[in-house]
């Protein structure tokens, strides 16, 4: 899915509100750096108050991880609506395929990159990696509405299929990463490919 700065005409008013913070932040940092730019001035950019800011990013430096945020939202949503009997592999590709690219995302991508330490981009990464294999997780146990009394054996082999497919998507995030591969679609194509590698061990 590609998105458009025209959506936000249809955002809720905490959407446009955390939409503006995250434009605000972007212009900052692009202008003078994230480390000469305060939460005030954010803050300021955006018409609101720092109060507001801190509703929405911990910090600053949050902002630069806000697309993740950004796509495991959809991701979550994504699964939700995908059909009952649909292999687990498709349904994450479908998903995947969903995500929101903006130019906004784009430059976020660059900026943490450029004025992030590898060592903080990885400890983040790290978590959201967990993060979406436990979605994967949540879609698997709606697919089994009664799944209170499901053994040990059953959640191992969720968690352990959740966490390799994670495993694949995130590794091909890190090739990108890593090798400068460029723009989204190259970055659509790496997890496409880690996904078709998986798929005849964890359909």
């Amino acid at each position: 899915m590609r998105y458009s700065p025209t959506m936000t005409s249809s955002f809720t008013a905490r959407e446009r509100t955390r939409h503006a913070l995250l434009t605000a932040a972007l212009r900052r940092f692009l202008d003078q750096g994230v480390a000469t730019t305060s939460v005030a001035d954010i803050a300021a950019d955006a018409g609101v108050t720092q109060r507001t800011f801190y509703r929405y990013f911990p910090s600053k430096e949050h902002v630069l991880f806000s697309d993740y945020d950004a796509r495991l939202d959809w991701f979550r949503a994504a699964l939700k609506v995908r059909p009952p009997r649909e292999s687990l592999v498709a349904s994450v590709r479908a998903a995947v395929e969903s995500f929101p690219y903006d130019d906004a995302l784009r430059e976020i991508a660059q900026l943490r990159t450029r004025e992030l330490e590898v060592d903080v981009i990885n400890a983040h990464l790290r978590r959201v990696q967990a993060d979406f294999a436990d979605e994967i997780v949540h879609h698997l146990l709606r697919l089994r509405p009664n799944s209170d009394g499901d053994d040990v054996e059953v959640l191992l082999r969720d968690r352990l299929r959740a966490q390799i497919i994670s495993s694949a998507m995130f590794t091909a995030l890190d090739i990108w990463l890593t090798t400068g591969a460029g723009d989204f679609e190259n970055l659509e194509r790496l997890i496409d490919s880690a996904l078709s590698i998986i798929a005849e061990g964890v359909r």
